[in-house]
């Protein structure tokens, strides 16, 4: 069994997050693999070390400041999950919360950050697309970057570099169904979780988000004018 954390599900889901643990969802079990979703939020109890994959979306500020208060009970053991090599992957502003457990900072700026991304991702030596709307940016940080811009804009305005990668934490600004239109970003997730498992990736027929992520990139990034 497959065990997954929604976390914050009903607080930082501003842009329809839940598809991309229903994307992962989907390609487990495509894997033949039970898969078990647990949706947590403030003040449930929630036993960290359970879970094989956990998954943090982005919301208001308002709800990031009631997420951020909550989080601070599950620390600790968020550390160790990082340390252990469990996954978590954190998408739009929830890499606020894992400021201070990570070498990083965040801080508000005076201006909105908003539009489509194009960047380049060493991991799986494909584009990975998305889209950005925030106030917020990375400073200081000393963690191994996720991305490199090709089109847009880094986790700093003044950076070509996008997302916090530390073992199998994955950090970024993009937002959204990040997994769905990244099939070969979500593969490369999968195999991790799998391995973590001692579970062998069997490949299967490719679905339609790898046709539609190829169209993307045809008609928006190397035919743009």
């Amino acid at each position: 069994m497959i065990k997954i954390l929604h976390l914050y599900y009903d607080l930082l889901n501003l842009y329809g997050e839940n598809a991309n643990t229903k994307a992962l969802v989907n390609r487990l079990e495509k894997q033949k693999e039970k898969v078990k979703v647990d949706f947590k939020s403030v003040g449930d109890d929630i036993k960290i070390n359970d879970y094989d994959f956990i998954y943090v979306g982005s919301g208001s500020l308002e709800s990031m400041k009631i997420a951020k208060n909550d989080f601070k009970r599950l620390v600790k053991d968020i550390k160790k999950y990082i340390n252990d090599n469990k996954i978590i992957l954190a998408t739009g502003n929830s890499i606020e919360l894992f400021e201070g457990i990570l070498d990083y900072k965040t801080q508000e700026i005076g201006f909105r950050i908003v539009g489509d991304q194009v960047f380049e991702c060493d991991l799986i030596k494909k584009l990975v697309i998305g889209f950005q709307n925030r106030t917020s940016v990375v400073v200081n940080n000393n963690e191994e970057s996720l991305f490199t811009v090709k089109t847009g804009c880094g986790y700093d305005p003044k950076e070509t570099k996008e997302g916090i990668r530390h073992n199998n934490f994955f950090g970024t600004y993009l937002l959204g169904p990040l997994l769905i239109r990244n099939p070969y970003f979500l593969e490369y997730i999968l195999k991790i979780l799998l391995a973590n498992k001692n579970i062998k990736y069997k490949k299967v027929n490719e679905d339609v988000s790898y046709a539609a992520y190829e169209e993307y990139l045809e008609n928006f990034v190397y035919n743009k004018k």
